[in-house]
Protein backbone atom coordinates (compact mmCIF):
# COMPACT_ATOMS: atom_id res chain seq x y z
CA UNK A 1 0.00 0.00 0.00
CA UNK A 2 1.20 3.60 -0.50
CA UNK A 3 0.11 7.41 -1.48
CA UNK A 4 3.88 7.90 -2.39
CA UNK A 5 4.51 10.94 -5.17
CA UNK A 6 6.98 8.21 -6.21
CA UNK A 7 6.18 6.67 -9.80
CA UNK A 8 7.72 4.55 -12.41
CA UNK A 9 9.49 5.49 -15.42
CA UNK A 10 9.99 2.79 -18.07
CA UNK A 11 9.61 -0.84 -17.59
CA UNK A 12 11.34 -4.02 -18.94
CA UNK A 13 8.30 -6.40 -17.59
CA UNK A 14 8.46 -9.49 -19.78
CA UNK A 15 4.51 -11.27 -20.69
CA UNK A 16 2.28 -12.62 -18.99
CA UNK A 17 3.67 -15.88 -17.00
CA UNK A 18 2.45 -18.89 -15.93
CA UNK A 19 3.69 -20.07 -12.81
CA UNK A 20 3.07 -23.37 -10.98
CA UNK A 21 3.73 -21.78 -7.51
CA UNK A 22 3.16 -24.91 -4.90
CA UNK A 23 -0.59 -25.99 -5.17
CA UNK A 24 -1.48 -22.82 -6.82
CA UNK A 25 -0.87 -22.37 -10.31
CA UNK A 26 -0.85 -18.14 -11.13
CA UNK A 27 -0.56 -15.62 -14.14
CA UNK A 28 2.19 -12.96 -13.19
CA UNK A 29 1.39 -9.83 -15.28
CA UNK A 30 1.90 -6.21 -14.85
CA UNK A 31 -0.73 -4.18 -13.45
CA UNK A 32 -3.46 -2.66 -15.61
CA UNK A 33 -5.11 0.89 -14.39
CA UNK A 34 -8.19 -1.49 -14.34
CA UNK A 35 -6.98 -3.23 -11.54
CA UNK A 36 -7.03 -0.73 -9.49
CA UNK A 37 -10.22 -1.47 -7.32
CA UNK A 38 -8.94 -5.45 -7.17
CA UNK A 39 -5.37 -4.13 -5.73
CA UNK A 40 -6.76 -1.73 -2.88
CA UNK A 41 -9.63 -4.13 -1.70
CA UNK A 42 -6.79 -6.77 -1.61
CA UNK A 43 -4.12 -4.36 0.10
CA UNK A 44 -6.63 -3.41 2.37
CA UNK A 45 -7.05 -6.80 3.38
CA UNK A 46 -3.72 -7.80 3.85
CA UNK A 47 -2.26 -4.06 5.02
CA UNK A 48 -5.22 -3.66 7.18
CA UNK A 49 -3.00 -2.33 10.53
CA UNK A 50 -1.27 0.15 7.79
CA UNK A 51 -4.86 1.56 6.22
CA UNK A 52 -5.98 1.66 9.52
CA UNK A 53 -3.49 3.75 11.02
CA UNK A 54 -3.10 5.74 7.92
CA UNK A 55 -6.79 6.91 7.08
CA UNK A 56 -8.40 5.65 10.75
CA UNK A 57 -10.35 2.84 11.50
CA UNK A 58 -13.65 4.64 10.67
CA UNK A 59 -12.56 6.00 7.42
CA UNK A 60 -10.62 3.01 5.61
CA UNK A 61 -13.10 3.43 2.78
CA UNK A 62 -12.35 7.31 2.15
CA UNK A 63 -8.83 6.14 2.06
CA UNK A 64 -9.46 3.24 -0.28
CA UNK A 65 -10.72 6.13 -2.27
CA UNK A 66 -7.65 8.55 -2.16
CA UNK A 67 -5.98 6.10 -3.13
CA UNK A 68 -7.79 4.96 -5.86
CA UNK A 69 -8.07 8.83 -6.99
CA UNK A 70 -4.53 9.75 -6.91
CA UNK A 71 -3.75 6.40 -8.95
CA UNK A 72 -5.97 7.52 -11.75
CA UNK A 73 -4.56 11.08 -11.63
CA UNK A 74 -1.24 9.94 -12.79
CA UNK A 75 -2.15 6.75 -14.87
CA UNK A 76 -0.53 4.21 -16.03
CA UNK A 77 2.78 5.66 -14.87
CA UNK A 78 1.15 4.98 -10.83
CA UNK A 79 1.57 1.40 -11.17
CA UNK A 80 4.56 0.42 -13.40
CA UNK A 81 6.52 -1.86 -11.85
CA UNK A 82 4.02 -3.65 -9.92
CA UNK A 83 2.91 -7.04 -10.81
CA UNK A 84 0.21 -9.00 -10.01
CA UNK A 85 -1.21 -12.68 -9.31
CA UNK A 86 -3.86 -14.24 -11.17
CA UNK A 87 -5.23 -17.37 -10.55
CA UNK A 88 -8.43 -18.63 -12.46
CA UNK A 89 -9.06 -15.10 -13.76
CA UNK A 90 -9.04 -13.60 -10.07
CA UNK A 91 -6.33 -11.06 -8.85
CA UNK A 92 -4.88 -13.07 -5.57
CA UNK A 93 -1.66 -11.01 -4.89
CA UNK A 94 0.41 -7.96 -5.98
CA UNK A 95 4.35 -7.48 -6.21
CA UNK A 96 5.68 -3.89 -7.01
CA UNK A 97 9.60 -3.84 -7.84
CA UNK A 98 10.87 -0.07 -7.87
CA UNK A 99 14.34 1.34 -8.66
CA UNK A 100 16.00 4.87 -8.02
CA UNK A 101 15.36 6.08 -11.68
CA UNK A 102 11.53 5.36 -11.08
CA UNK A 103 10.56 8.12 -9.08
CA UNK A 104 9.95 11.47 -9.51
CA UNK A 105 7.66 14.16 -8.75
CA UNK A 106 3.63 13.21 -9.32
CA UNK A 107 2.83 16.97 -9.67
CA UNK A 108 0.45 17.13 -6.17
CA UNK A 109 -1.61 14.28 -7.62
CA UNK A 110 -1.85 12.55 -4.11
CA UNK A 111 -1.84 15.91 -2.09
CA UNK A 112 -5.04 16.87 -4.34
CA UNK A 113 -6.82 13.40 -4.56
CA UNK A 114 -6.21 13.47 -0.88
CA UNK A 115 -7.72 16.80 0.39
CA UNK A 116 -10.75 16.14 -2.33
CA UNK A 117 -11.51 12.85 -0.69
CA UNK A 118 -10.86 13.26 2.85
CA UNK A 119 -10.62 17.03 3.89
CA UNK A 120 -7.68 18.83 4.62
CA UNK A 121 -7.15 17.46 8.29
CA UNK A 122 -7.35 14.33 7.64
CA UNK A 123 -5.18 14.01 4.25
CA UNK A 124 -2.27 15.83 5.93
CA UNK A 125 -2.75 13.51 8.78
CA UNK A 126 -2.59 10.42 6.10
CA UNK A 127 -0.07 11.70 3.97
CA UNK A 128 2.33 12.14 6.82
CA UNK A 129 1.72 9.10 8.44
CA UNK A 130 2.22 7.34 5.13
CA UNK A 131 5.82 9.13 4.66
CA UNK A 132 6.72 7.33 7.70
CA UNK A 133 6.91 3.98 5.44
CA UNK A 134 9.18 5.71 2.71
CA UNK A 135 12.12 4.30 2.04
CA UNK A 136 15.23 6.02 -0.24
CA UNK A 137 16.03 4.17 -2.78
CA UNK A 138 19.97 3.35 -3.33
CA UNK A 139 21.49 3.01 -7.01
CA UNK A 140 22.02 -0.38 -7.56
CA UNK A 141 18.94 -1.57 -5.57
CA UNK A 142 15.53 -3.15 -6.35
CA UNK A 143 13.43 -2.19 -3.85
CA UNK A 144 9.99 -4.71 -3.54
CA UNK A 145 6.93 -3.65 -1.54
CA UNK A 146 3.21 -4.50 -1.78
CA UNK A 147 3.48 -8.25 -1.44
CA UNK A 148 0.05 -9.14 -0.43
CA UNK A 149 -1.68 -12.38 -1.23
CA UNK A 150 -5.41 -12.84 -0.44
CA UNK A 151 -6.07 -14.88 2.64
CA UNK A 152 -6.91 -18.26 1.20
CA UNK A 153 -4.59 -18.79 -1.09
CA UNK A 154 -1.88 -18.26 1.22
CA UNK A 155 1.01 -20.50 2.03
CA UNK A 156 0.54 -21.69 -1.56
CA UNK A 157 3.46 -20.18 -3.04
CA UNK A 158 2.08 -17.59 -4.47
CA UNK A 159 4.38 -14.88 -3.01
CA UNK A 160 7.33 -16.75 -3.51
CA UNK A 161 6.82 -16.76 -7.32
CA UNK A 162 6.12 -13.27 -7.10
CA UNK A 163 9.16 -12.05 -5.20
CA UNK A 164 10.61 -14.73 -8.26
CA UNK A 165 9.31 -12.30 -10.70
CA UNK A 166 10.52 -9.09 -9.08
CA UNK A 167 13.74 -10.46 -8.87
CA UNK A 168 13.72 -11.53 -12.90
CA UNK A 169 12.52 -7.70 -12.98
CA UNK A 170 15.40 -6.16 -10.59
CA UNK A 171 17.99 -8.04 -12.84
CA UNK A 172 16.82 -7.19 -15.93
CA UNK A 173 17.45 -3.46 -14.87
CA UNK A 174 20.87 -4.19 -13.73
CA UNK A 175 20.50 -3.53 -9.99
CA UNK A 176 22.81 -5.37 -7.89
CA UNK A 177 20.43 -6.68 -5.08
CA UNK A 178 17.02 -6.80 -3.66
CA UNK A 179 15.51 -5.64 -0.64
CA UNK A 180 12.63 -5.40 1.45
CA UNK A 181 11.31 -3.94 4.96
CA UNK A 182 9.43 -6.58 6.85
CA UNK A 183 8.04 -6.06 10.25
CA UNK A 184 10.54 -7.44 13.01
CA UNK A 185 7.36 -9.29 14.72
CA UNK A 186 6.09 -11.24 11.40
CA UNK A 187 8.30 -14.09 11.71
CA UNK A 188 6.86 -16.62 8.60
CA UNK A 189 7.43 -13.59 6.24
CA UNK A 190 10.74 -12.96 7.28
CA UNK A 191 11.38 -16.89 7.40
CA UNK A 192 10.31 -17.25 4.12
CA UNK A 193 12.82 -13.77 2.53
CA UNK A 194 15.55 -16.03 4.53
CA UNK A 195 14.69 -19.12 2.98
CA UNK A 196 14.64 -16.97 -0.47
CA UNK A 197 18.01 -16.35 0.19
CA UNK A 198 17.52 -12.32 2.05
CA UNK A 199 19.90 -11.90 5.01
CA UNK A 200 18.65 -9.28 7.59
CA UNK A 201 21.02 -6.00 7.19
CA UNK A 202 19.48 -3.59 9.95
CA UNK A 203 16.59 -2.58 12.36
CA UNK A 204 14.54 0.53 11.31
CA UNK A 205 13.08 1.70 14.45
CA UNK A 206 10.07 4.84 14.92
CA UNK A 207 8.71 5.89 17.61
CA UNK A 208 5.49 7.90 15.36
CA UNK A 209 4.95 4.57 13.30
CA UNK A 210 4.56 2.61 16.65
CA UNK A 211 1.92 5.45 17.90
CA UNK A 212 0.20 5.15 14.30
CA UNK A 213 0.22 1.97 13.44
CA UNK A 214 0.89 -0.51 16.42
CA UNK A 215 4.90 -1.24 15.07
CA UNK A 216 7.60 0.74 15.44
CA UNK A 217 10.41 -1.88 14.37
CA UNK A 218 11.12 -3.25 10.35
CA UNK A 219 14.03 -5.53 9.60
CA UNK A 220 15.54 -4.57 6.30
CA UNK A 221 17.02 -7.73 4.25
CA UNK A 222 18.77 -7.21 1.14
CA UNK A 223 19.42 -10.07 -1.38
CA UNK A 224 22.48 -9.94 -3.70
CA UNK A 225 21.98 -10.89 -7.09
CA UNK A 226 25.36 -9.97 -9.23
Amino acid sequence: MTASSQTMRGSFSQPTQRVASGTIAVAIRPARLDDIALILELHREAFADKFGGAFGAHATDQGVAALAATWRRQGALALRGMFVAEHEGLVIGTTTVRTWEMTSADGGAAENAFHAELGCWRATRSLFALSLLDHKIEHREGFVSDVAVLAPYRRGGVARAMLARAEQEAILRGRRYLSLYVSAGNEAARSLYQRLGFYDVRVRRSFLAWLIFGQGHWVYMRKDLL
